[in-house]
C-alpha cells in the first residue's frame, strides 16, 4: 500500500523550515509536497506552482462546484485546498504524495485517503507554549492584537491534539528535528 505523509503544526513552529531543510540534503527525496490552491495574495517571496496554486475566489469556486478538491477550507476569509489532479500527479511521477497543512484539515484527509494509502501523521511541536508566544512574536504579530490571540489560542489547542498523530517532533534543535523527520520519511 502506498504511503503518504501529513505534516501538521500549531503556527510558527518551523514545519516549513524542517521540510526545506531536509529537501535541501536530499533532493533526490522519494516525496514531494502536494502543492496547495489558495485564494489569498501572494506574498513577495512566494511563487506561484511552488508555494501555492494562487486563485481568484471565482476560480476556487469552480474548483468546489466541479468537485475537483480532496478538501478544502476558509481559513483567515481565505480558502485553502488540495486537488486530486495534485495527488495524481504526484502518484504517477513515482513519488510519496506529502502533505503539509493545518492540524484542522488531518482528521478529515486521514479519513478520506486511509482507505487507499497508508497515512502518516507527523505533527511538529514548539519545546513548550512560553516559546509557542515568543515565536508567534517573532514573526512579527502585535501580541496585544486580535490575530495574535487567535492565533495563539488556535496553537495552543492544536497542541493538545499531539498524541491524535503517528509521530511527534519537537523542534527546539533544527538539525535535531530534520534528522528525527528524516527517520520517519524513510
Amino acid at each position: 500500500m502506498k504511503k503518504i505523509f501529513i505534516l501538521s503544526w500549531p503556527s510558527w513552529v518551523g514545519k516549513t523550515t524542517i521540510y526545506e531543510e531536509y529537501i535541501k540534503d536530499n533532493e533526490e527525496t522519494k516525496i514531494q509536497k502536494v502543492i496547495t490552491t489558495t485564494t489569498r495574495q501572494k506574498r513577495d517571496y512566494e511563487k506561484h506552482w511552488k508555494d501555492y496554486y494562487f486563485l481568484s475566489i471565482k476560480e476556487f469556486k469552480q474548483l468546489i462546484k466541479k468537485e475537483k478538491l480532496i478538501e478544502y477550507a476558509q481559513v483567515h476569509n481565505n480558502f485553502y485546498g488540495s486537488t486530486y489532479e495534485e495527488l495524481k500527479n504526484i502518484i504517477l511521477n513515482n513519488k510519496t504524495p506529502f502533505y503539509i497543512v493545518d492540524p484542522q484539515w488531518v482528521k478529515y484527509l486521514e479519513k478520506v485517503l486511509s482507505w487507499m494509502y497508508d497515512v502518516k501523521t507527523i505533527f511538529i511541536l514548539p519545546p513548550n507554549k512560553k516559546e509557542l508566544k515568543k515565536r508567534l512574536i517573532k514573526r512579527g504579530e502585535d501580541e496585544n492584537s486580535e490575530s495574535f490571540q487567535i492565533r495563539l489560542n488556535e496553537s495552543l489547542v492544536w497542541l493538545e491534539e499531539k498524541n491524535n498523530y503517528n509521530y511527534n517532533i519537537v523542534n527546539d534543535d533544527l538539525e535535531k528535528a530534520v534528522k528525527e523527520f528524516k527517520k520517519i520519511i524513510w
